[in-house]
């Protein structure tokens, strides 16, 4: 089989100084070298979307596809799209700079399934037991009203344009799902019908959402007994 192998002398970087020099590395061993200088192998099997990465360069590197990051100097890096990617290598250098090489690299097949990513806004299991129960409410801490968490405003912008994901463990066959404000004020999207479970719920949130919910809270609510396991987003 063909392999491509791409090595220090074959690739463009860039360098960029960090203004926090703080991104999860835990080693500050590196000399003080620029982007240019790291000095990495990538393997890659005739298109593959698997890539073996190898950073040679002294110090604690980072390896990423532009949305999983592994904290390594070897991983085996999994590719997300077809055609044009790239992988990036960063490395924390001696004077606290955070230096940055890219590898483009092209895919022709998708060998490898894609891991799962998330970002979990919350995660447990929370029970609204009778019909239009307020006990679904981020509002912890504030109000103390219902049983999850408060958000702060930056999860609410965060948040807006993302398709989220609500996991539900259990529902009362035929139960309508609402998502609203802790208000009542604004509804997110008309009432969702749970025909089976466990499902997975999704929506998309606007800014001016988002911005009522910053005053007013999260609530999901309906017409029935409704338990949910996990609030998240999903690359």
């Amino acid at each position: 089989m063909k392999k491509l192998i791409y090595s220090l002398a074959v690739l463009v970087s860039l360098v960029f100084t960090a203004c926090d020099p703080s991104e999860k590395f835990t080693e500050n061993t590196a000399a003080n070298i620029s982007g240019d200088q790291i000095d990495a192998t990538l393997v890659q099997e005739d298109g593959d979307n698997l890539v073996k990465v190898t950073v040679h360069s002294a110090g604690t590197a980072q390896i990423s596809n532009g949305k999983q990051t592994i904290k390594a100097n070897y991983a085996d890096l999994i590719l997300r799209e077809m055609g044009q990617n790239t992988v990036y290598i960063k490395l924390f250098t001696a004077n606290g700079e955070i230096v940055e090489k890219q590898y483009p690299i092209t895919v022709t097949k998708m060998t490898h399934p894609l891991p799962v990513l998330e970002t979990i806004v919350w995660q447990g299991e929370a029970a609204q037991d009778g019909t239009w129960n307020g006990t679904l409410r981020f509002c912890v801490g504030k109000t103390n009203e219902g049983i999850l968490p408060w958000l702060d405003d930056d999860t609410y912008d965060w948040m807006v344009g993302k398709k989220m994901s609500l996991d539900i463990k259990e529902a009362t066959p035929g139960a309508n799902l609402r998502i609203t404000t802790g208000w009542w004020s604004m509804q997110l999207c008309d009432d969702i019908p749970i025909t089976e479970v466990p499902c997975k719920v999704q929506f998309t949130f606007t800014q001016e959402f988002a911005d009522r919910c910053k005053e007013q809270h999260l609530l999901f609510t309906g017409d029935a007994n409704i338990t949910i396991t996990k609030f998240y987003y999903e690359l």
